[in-house]
């Protein structure tokens, strides 16, 4: 269903103030301009500089923030730098946090999603070689519907609903959540910023909308880890969200493969549809958390009645709130509660700061302590690619913890079961596969028996002798290069594991001669070992260094 239109916080006004009036606002531009000069940010100066003259700078000073823009195009016109106090300021903002974002900010602007190749009409945000299944033991989840490459991108979305830790807001923009240190303020209150005009006005026209009035209550409240009950309200009042939900409703008569999907078959990851029949399980909740969140829903939604832009009528005007309603609306946010925090994905800078994100579409993949994908994030855009071989038909899955390589199996369940009520029967747990370090180099599978040994070759020791000597010459020749192969795809994996550990960069054809050797690897050789958990590893480095597209 489609918002109102709702009357946005308008950009050119703030704290009901013309631009060309806010004097005071863009006095605060010049300043900051003047510290992205002395640090070395020529390209931030000048556009501190435009925005302090855009939001009312008094025309008595711009002679002098002129003579500034002259001087930082000036330095950029001759490549130098700021000399000695451009020196002596960074020295000093070793340990501050404007070096700390600044270093963030560059290395998340260089770093972009990739594309999906062959987008799949009925799943916008995941490849064509993907659909949805259902086991009724484990719910929805994603098969190949191919066989799939290694580093083959499988999955680009944009969350749906983000929420970042109360110390994130001042440093990293609210709509994308990316660093920046020279961001926009919020023209309706002083909780959030943005790192552009583009991400400010999308997150004025989104979810900040309703928050706007009320952010500042929810922050001194401690409110702010459940934000995501509103989060996911969007732009929707009162009013529409009933509406909807009586509508969605009735798709649970739907086979479980097929909610989500609107009428014309399509998963629609910016579409309440889809995060509306996400997993809620509320039997996995405490008894003290199910107090504490309805609670916490009642906090929220007298709230947003005191906020007046969600109980409001099709005119946008504040309506009367029923008994009724209010309680309506704390079971909306109770239950927008249940399924952000059963479905989402954190991400943590630090040890205390956190940004919480809500991806439909990655929400649908289910776990395994041996994945077959791993995914990134950069801002509030996730992409999801295979780490090895799949066959068709085999299921996607990615770890919601730390991979069987890294931890046992009693510390995975202990992180599974208290936060995903998850108790992982993949082969792994099965057989309590160890870790990295205990693992052995290669496990070949006998092209006989097909036992796995662990030693480079064709034919375990046992079926080897039996059978060498009812080998023709032309067969034990093809044996030999196929052994030969192994041995060199095995001798190339240890070159660009070594490059990365003396922090050497992997080009482009090093990476498809990766891929190519894999053919090798996982085609005579079978889990668990180190040289096939190295290259899964190998691809995560290479998705972080845009190998990938």
């Amino acid at each position: 269903m489609q918002s109102l239109g709702f009357p946005r916080i308008d950009p050119a006004m703030y704290g009901g103030v013309a631009l060309e009036k806010c004097g005071a606002l863009g006095k605060g531009f010049a300043n900051r301009s003047a510290v992205m000069l002395d640090i070395g940010e020529y390209e931030k100066c000048l556009e501190d500089i435009n925005l302090a003259l855009e939001y009312g700078y008094p025309e008595e000073l711009r002679p002098k923030l002129e003579a500034r823009r002259l001087k930082c195009q000036e330095i950029q016109r001759q490549k130098v730098s700021n000399c000695s106090h451009r020196n002596f300021v960074n020295k000093n903002l070793e340990s501050s946090i404007l070096k700390e974002c600044l270093t963030k900010m560059k290395f998340f602007q260089a770093q972009k999603p990739p594309v999906i190749k062959d987008p799949n009409p009925c799943i916008p945000a995941c490849s064509s070689a993907v659909k949805v299944s259902y086991w009724p033991n484990k719910g929805r989840g994603f098969v190949a519907t191919r066989d799939i490459k290694p580093g083959e991108v499988l999955g680009v979305e944009r969350s749906f609903a983000v929420v970042v830790s109360q110390e994130l807001l001042v440093t990293h923009c609210s709509t994308c959540t990316r660093p920046c240190v020279n961001p926009l303020p919020c023209p309706g209150c002083s909780q959030v910023v943005f790192c552009s005009k583009s991400c400010r006005v999308k997150g004025l026209s989104e979810d900040h909308w309703l928050e706007c009035k009320i952010l500042n209550s929810v922050l001194f409240h401690g409110l702010e880890t459940v934000a995501c009950s509103y989060k996911l309200l969007k732009t929707w009042n009162f009013s529409q969200i009933k509406s909807m939900q009586n509508k969605l409703k009735m798709d649970k008569a739907l086979l479980p493969e097929q909610l989500g999907f609107d009428k014309s078959g399509v998963y629609d990851s910016s579409s309440f549809q889809s995060v509306y029949h996400l997993r809620q399980d509320l039997g996995t909740f405490p008894f003290e958390g199910v107090i504490s969140g309805c609670m916490n829903a009642f906090r929220l939604a007298r709230l947003l009645e005191l906020s007046k832009r969600f109980f409001v009528d099709e005119s946008v005007k504040p309506v009367p709130v029923t008994k009724e309603d209010f309680l309506d609306a704390c079971k909306i946010l109770f239950n927008n509660y249940a399924k952000f925090t059963q479905s989402s994905f954190r991400s943590r800078e630090e040890e205390i700061l956190e940004v919480v994100e809500l991806y439909p579409a990655k929400s649908l993949i289910n776990h395994s302590c041996s994945p077959v994908m791993s995914s990134k994030r950069f801002g509030r855009e996730s992409f999801w690619y295979a780490v090895r071989p799949v066959a068709a038909g085999e299921e996607l899955t990615i770890s919601y913890v730390p991979d069987f390589s890294i931890q046992p199996k009693q510390e995975r369940r202990g992180n599974l079961v208290p936060v995903y009520n998850i108790v992982c029967s993949c082969q792994a747990c099965e057989e309590s596969w160890p870790t990295l370090p205990h693992l052995p180099e290669i496990m070949c599978l006998c092209m006989n028996c097909k036992e796995p040994f662990s030693n480079v070759g064709m034919y375990c020791q046992e079926c080897w002798g039996r059978l060498r000597e009812e080998l023709d010459i032309m067969k034990a020749f093809e044996l030999r290069i196929m052994s030969d192969k192994v041995k060199s795809a095995l001798d190339f994996l240890r070159r660009m594991a070594n490059k990365l550990v003396q922090v050497e960069p992997i080009s482009k054809q090093e990476f498809r001669h990766l891929c190519q050797m894999s053919e090798f690897i996982f085609k005579y050789s079978t889990f668990p070992s180190q040289a096939l958990i190295s290259f899964m590893k190998l691809m995560d480095i290479c998705a972080e260094q845009e190998l990938l597209w």
